[in-house]
């Protein structure tokens, strides 16, 4: 199975939508959902005026890791303001409590986070940007309708995020 694959090949498919995931023990309070296609599709498409970051990871790819701190940092710059950032890893499932959760305890992750059931990779590829071959990390930029406005693949700090968030929002 090529790397690809193991992106998004998942063992559980659980459903259409976003469903909750139970964290058991976790005292940081984070909570990680499952999320389908549709409900990312949901995600982009019901802005309610905001932009959207959407940056897609996994615990297992250096790069993800080490951009996470500046994806945190543009969260916390941008947070009473009209951007919402989203992270869905696509870790498997059932490594939410093992895995995922840790990680994003000793980021301090404070915006909604996901971990994909996507089976089919084209699936999510084309439902963010059909160029995409599917790298990650990979993160995609949205205006207040839903439209695409930047795609950036690999990883990128605070400057570039902030840079494309105020491009969408047309600040100078």
């Amino acid at each position: 199975m090529g790397l690809k694959a193991r992106l998004f090949v998942l063992f559980v498919s659980l459903g259409v939508g976003i469903l909750p995931v139970r964290a058991q023990d976790n005292p940081s309070g984070i909570t990680v959902k499952t999320i389908d296609i549709e409900g990312i599709r949901q995600l982009i498409r019901e802005r309610k005026g905001k932009s959207l970051l959407l940056n897609v990871w996994a615990t297992w790819c250096k790069p993800c890791v080490d951009e996470f701190p500046d994806l945190v940092k543009i969260r916390r710059s941008f947070a009473d303001s009209l951007v919402d950032v989203i992270a869905v890893s696509v870790d498997y499932p059932d490594e939410i409590e093992s895995k995922i959760l840790p990680f994003l305890a000793s980021q301090n992750a404070v915006f909604p986070l996901y971990v994909s059931t996507v089976k089919k990779e084209e699936e999510l590829m084309d439902a963010l940007d059909p160029s995409w071959t599917g790298g990650i990390p990979a993160t995609f930029v949205y205006d207040q309708q839903g439209r695409r406005r930047a795609f950036l693949f690999g990883q990128k700090n605070f400057e570039v995020f902030k840079a494309e968030i105020d491009s969408t929002l047309g600040v100078r």
